[in-house]
């Protein structure tokens, strides 16, 4: 069964926006964004570098398959990061898997487009889908990890209000060498105000 997402405002909408920001909007991700530019991503060495997917190598077919399972799963939002100037299709965030019994979940994103790097696109689009797990799904936390000598993802996450909760030791292995997990968390409360009214 295909999974049906609304807007946050309740109604179907055939803006493609499904969560609208400042320089950004989160939209579903699409069969049709599965292309050149998606398949140069998950094969260039510099954005896959603190990501598992590194070590498969990705065709468009593969890739085809991991969108199309991430539609009919109920217990993952997986969401287009798009640039509002021009809809350019930058990179992909995700919430999930979703625990709706202790209303919690993991963030992870990926920007795969070098050109907007150190832009402050990611810590917007982890806001964007911050403020809409706990608006409108009514979570209570929010997880996430990153390598620790992945200096980017740390920052978006601190910029975006998460604070750091530990690390797990030795966790990941990078060009031959054991490097620490860094843990981040964000609980409901811990949103400003001004953020969580959006």
């Amino acid at each position: 069964m295909k999974k049906t997402i609304t807007t946050t405002g309740g109604k179907r909408a055939d803006n493609p926006a499904f969560i609208m920001g400042e320089r950004i909007y989160l939209r579903e991700v699409r069969l049709s964004d599965v292309n050149e530019n998606y398949y140069r991503w998950l094969n260039d060495p510099d954005v896959t570098r603190y990501l598992e997917t590194r070590y498969i190598p990705r065709s468009l077919e593969n890739i085809r398959q991991y969108v199309e399972s991430m539609d009919v799963n109920p217990d993952e939002i997986f969401l287009a990061i798009c640039l509002k100037e021009n809809g350019m299709h930058v990179g992909n965030i995700k919430l999930g898997p979703i625990n709706r019994i202790h209303r919690f979940a993991d963030i992870s994103l990926l920007i795969g487009e070098k050109s907007v790097w150190r832009q402050g696109i990611g810590t917007e689009a982890i806001r964007l889908l911050a403020n809409f797990a706990f608006d409108v799904l009514n979570l209570n936390k929010l997880r996430s990890g990153c390598y620790e000598d992945n200096k980017g993802s740390m920052k978006a996450f601190l910029k975006a209000g998460f604070v750091q909760e530990g690390i797990l030791r030795k966790q990941w292995q990078v060009n031959g060498i054991f490097q620490g997990e860094i843990v981040f968390g964000l609980c409901r409360e811990e949103m400003m105000p001004r953020e969580i009214s959006k």
